[in-house]
């Protein structure tokens, strides 16, 4: 039998299209088995978004030739298309494959194969020939929910981000693939569906608007079987009074976005090349509150951006304090090359930066414990897990609120929906009772 292993590097889109990869392997006689185990395939799915995702890529690769000299390791992901002729240089690199390749994977390495020629002569970087949709999931291997990707691509070229360059464009899918997509995912027994793609909230933008992200939201929520959907991502100025009313009037549809902040300063923000202000952002989470209650705020935001000052600084706590987050991830600014960001020449000294993310990471903390505490004493809808909470052996989900509960079960209810009496708080999670 024939052995396969994955690595999986950064965003949720990633985790979707290695799941794709998974079955077409798996159709061709493949068995998964631990990427720790030496196996006799290793597919490593790289990440570009910052130079610290590029090492760790490396590592990995490097870590997959230690761990079986005579397996074949294959390279894909954004760092793949972002910088192939780095990764053809390296020892142990049998293939290098383009996203839009992916489709094809199976056949490759099966033909790659059967004569192992020299290292450079097994390389593969044909180009772009195959739409990226080639490849589709019927199952998402150790998730309880199942991501669905229904776009690619990014136009928004936000100044310290990599990702435009690698992808390309806007690339939206066919409402009847994400349709017959999705049937496949309910019929194999998974409750909630995450929306997800590189900018989720662009979609339907190259189709000159025959359809558009409310469509794809209002055909899914009507399917038979699926019993919650998410957002994985939406950018503020694509959140729309129509998609809050769809939001607030349809069950099935989680209260839950995910609005990236990046900075609360409106002279950071145009220096990001990000197309809102801070004011913007506070009206459109006023709007939706407006509508739909205690709606559930998380936000990624960026720390020790060039140019940020004290002051700068300052007015991003002050709007994630107003906004009210009840989940934040924060990252310290990293320098990619090929962006303007790591062109500008005010960078933020490494310690400033390191004592704003501990400062910002003290607030976040407050905030998703008062998000929490409102719902003490209430009862949550939790999409129960697969696998128990690893420290403590409970039983653990999501909220409709993505409010991670823990509370005691037994193993029959998994993967199905219960009601949870919330009875205590921490900033991670809350605890509760089975209803």
């Amino acid at each position: 039998m024939k052995t396969c292993a994955f690595i999986t590097l950064g965003c949720k889109v990633n985790q979707y299209e290695t799941q794709a990869i998974r079955e077409s392997l798996t159709a061709k006689g493949f068995i998964e088995i631990a990427p720790e185990q030496s196996a006799d395939l290793y597919v490593i799915n790289t990440c570009t978004v910052t130079s610290v995702s590029d090492e760790k890529s490396r590592q990995y690769i490097k870590m997959a030739r230690r761990k079986n000299p005579g397996a074949t390791v294959v390279v894909t992901g954004c760092y793949a298309e972002a910088d192939a002729e780095a990764i053809k240089n390296m020892e142990g690199v049998d293939f290098v494959i383009t996203k839009a390749e992916e489709a094809q994977l199976a056949e490759i390495v099966s033909r790659g194969t059967v004569h192992r020629a020299p290292a450079q002569e097994r390389i593969m970087h044909l180009g772009k020939k195959e739409s990226i949709y080639n490849l589709t999931i019927s199952q998402f291997a150790g998730h309880t929910r199942a991501f669905l990707k229904i776009e690619d691509g990014c136009d928004m070229y936000c100044s310290y981000c990599i990702i435009p360059y690698v992808r390309g464009g806007i690339k939206s899918r066919r409402p009847q693939d994400i349709l017959e997509e999705a049937r496949r995912l309910i019929d194999n027994g998974y409750k909630e569906i995450i929306l997800t793609g590189i900018h989720l909230g662009a979609y339907g933008k190259d189709t000159q608007g025959s359809y558009r992200l409310l469509d794809i939201i209002q055909m899914l929520s009507n399917l038979s079987g699926l019993e919650r959907l998410r957002l994985s991502s939406i950018e503020v100025n694509e959140i729309t009074h129509d998609l809050i009313d769809l939001v607030a009037y349809t069950k099935q549809i989680s209260p839950h976005f995910h609005i990236p902040l990046q900075s609360g300063d409106d002279f950071i923000l145009k220096r990001m090349n990000r197309k809102y202000t801070s004011s913007q952002y506070l009206e459109v989470l006023y709007s939706i509150r407006s509508k739909i209650d205690s709606p559930s705020f998380t936000t990624d935001v960026i720390v020790g951006f060039p140019g940020e000052q004290d002051e700068h600084f300052e007015n991003t706590i002050n709007l994630c304090k107003k906004a009210g987050f009840s989940r934040m991830h924060i990252f310290p600014f990293s320098a990619r090359e090929g962006t303007p960001a790591a062109k500008m020449s005010d960078h933020c000294h490494p310690q400033a930066i390191k004592k704003r993310k501990a400062l910002l990471d003290a607030v976040a903390k407050t905030l998703a414990f008062s998000y929490k505490k409102r719902f003490l004493n209430t009862y949550a809808e939790v999409l129960v897990e697969t696998g128990r909470d690893p420290k403590t052996n409970k039983l653990c989900g999501y909220s409709e609120r993505y409010i991670k509960v823990l509370f005691d079960g037994p193993d029959t209810i998994k993967n199905s929906i219960v009601s949870v009496r919330i009875e205590d708080i921490t900033p991670s999670f809350a605890t509760g009772t089975l209803q």
